[in-house]
């Protein structure tokens, strides 16, 4: 069975390589590019997703927005499909409203307009879509089970002095070991 290739780095044109350029710090790698339906843009890297909004439809006619998300800020990344639509939504703890945006909304309901969302036709970018949502969806996991594995590993080296303190306190090590096995456990 033939495997069919998902292009998930696509070109923006001109206005939104121009302002994911002024906005990615350096030394990002990007793993998903996708245009939106109008004007907008769904950006993930190796440390955070951005949402870019520069198109007429997507009310930013003259200037463009771009909102930079660290996987850490993420309470949640969603995707809704209709028919014929569908919209990608990055949630944070700042999120108040939390009424679902629609690629047919109006105001507020707007997946257009909103700055945390990006609208696109299922039929033609579908599966385009669909992967950067996993790939996305993978790397703030990743960041997540670092950070955490970092927390841990810092909690076992405050374990492990504590250990070594009472050593020292016991009379087993003294001062000068106790230091200096420290300094190795803290990296210095």
């Amino acid at each position: 069975m033939e495997t069919k290739v998902v292009n998930v780095i696509e070109p923006l044109g001109s206005r939104g390589e121009a302002l994911l350029k002024a906005n990615m710090a350096d030394g990002e790698t990007i793993l998903v590019k996708l245009k939106g339906s109008f004007g907008e843009a769904f950006v993930v890297t190796d440390r955070r997703i951005y949402v870019l909004k520069y198109g007429f439809m997507a009310g930013r006619t003259f200037r463009g927005q771009c909102t930079a998300y660290r996987f850490n800020q993420i309470t949640g990344l969603e995707s809704r499909k209709t028919l014929v639509t569908g919209v990608v939504e990055v949630l944070t703890a700042a999120d108040r409203n939390t009424d679902s945006k629609t690629f047919w909304g109006v105001g507020k309901m707007s997946a257009i307009r909103a700055d945390n969302t990006v609208a696109y036709s299922l039929m033609f970018q579908g599966a385009s879509f669909q992967r950067g949502f996993s790939i996305a969806r993978e790397a703030i996991q990743e960041a997540v089970s670092a950070s955490t594995g970092q927390v841990v590993g810092q909690e076992g080296v405050a374990d492990e002095i504590g250990k070594l303190a009472l050593l020292r306190d016991k009379g087993t090590l003294t001062e000068e070991e106790f230091q200096a096995k420290k300094r190795q456990l803290l990296g210095r």
